[in-house]
């Protein structure tokens, strides 16, 4: 969300240094999403779909009916507007169905509720998972292994071809596509997730557990200052240089072993914020676009921190609200209707 609230990084305050050295690296978070989804897939679904008691149709159809509800009641009434506007049918079918990703246009993954285009890559993983579940652990760890080589290859061909930059002016280019968007190459942080659950020591005490919590977060934090005011590509950046960063918090945070772990799992305010983080994903931009657009055209501004400490507070305000009372209903429903059609 930080790296969304722009204002804090392109105007006046008092934490702009923060936000051009950090908030701006958000996209980042992208990363440690498709770990964590890999990683709760084993967990969740690996021993069923390996021992057949949960068919493969009805496991993506459970999945689907996570994910797709409440994009669809954001998506829709937003595609028909545009549709009345005279925007072109592609786009928004495309977007209504999950397949927008696919398609090397911003035009087209951003279309609608634009954070709605990692749920496209998130479609095409879970129908990955269910050939990729059946891999032992050491094939797995080396389709892994593959797939690094082939996104620091496709890297190093963009930059030695000069075309690094991931975007020109306020347009995505095509690397940007192919590095941040396109299902295939993100399918490797979702394999990392994967191999990461398989660990048979995963649980095994840790050494100074609650010294490695701090340390891996205050490590990928130095990780992300560094990379942006050391000048790395943003080739590198919006992939590459973080993976092993989020993965080593993924792994220490897996354990649940320090203060901090045992901290966050006993506060039901923050376990709640987290139910609500999928609501907040798909809301927060809309938002911050809408309120932008208007702060930008007053003649008496209110403080740019003000608005954004108004933003993050009314936006995770509203997830928990869109959470509770539309996203909760709909999954009860649609898991009761895909439990039904299943027993029949």
């Amino acid at each position: 969300m930080g790296s969304h609230l722009w204002l804090l990084a392109e105007e006046p305050n008092p934490v702009r240094p923060l936000a051009q050295a950090l908030f701006q690296e958000g996209f980042a978070g992208v990363s440690f999403f498709f770990m964590l989804s890999g990683f709760i897939l084993v967990h969740t679904y690996g021993p069923r779909l390996r021992d057949g008691s949960i068919s493969r149709a009805r496991y993506l159809a459970l999945r689907v009916a996570r994910i797709a509800p409440l994009h669809w009641v954001l998506a829709v009434p937003l595609g028909v507007a545009a549709l009345v506007r005279g925007a072109a049918w592609g786009p928004v079918l495309a977007n209504w169905a999950l397949v927008q990703s696919w398609v090397p246009s911003s035009a087209w993954y951003f279309s609608l509720v634009g954070p709605s285009w990692s749920l496209s890559d998130e479609a095409f993983f879970y129908t990955a998972f269910a050939g990729l579940v059946l891999l032992s652990r050491r094939a797995l760890g080396w389709l892994g292994v593959a797939m690094i080589a082939a996104d620091v290859a496709m890297v190093a061909g963009l930059m030695l071809g000069g075309r690094g930059a991931v975007a020109v002016g306020d347009a995505q280019t095509l690397t940007y596509w192919l590095i941040y968007i396109l299902p295939v190459t993100r399918l490797t942080e979702f394999v990392i997730g994967m191999w990461i659950r398989g660990l048979s020591g995963l649980w095994a005490r840790l050494w100074r557990p609650t010294v490695l919590e701090v340390g891996v977060v205050v490590l990928l934090a130095g990780a992300m200052v560094g990379c942006r005011l050391g000048g790395v590509p943003d080739a590198v950046r919006f992939q590459l240089a973080y993976m092993p960063f989020m993965a080593l918090v993924l792994r220490v945070y897996a354990a649940g072993q320090g203060a901090v772990s045992r901290w966050l799992a006993r506060r039901r305010w923050l376990v709640l914020l987290g139910d609500a983080s999928f609501a907040l994903y798909l809301i927060h931009l809309p938002v911050i676009q809408f309120v932008s657009q208007r702060w930008e055209n007053m003649d008496d501004q209110p403080p740019v921190l003000l608005v954004a400490l108004g933003l993050v507070v009314g936006c995770v305000g509203l997830s928990v609200v869109v959470y509770r009372l539309v996203e909760v209903p709909l999954l009860r429903i649609v898991r009761r209707e895909v439990e039904r059609i299943f027993a029949r």
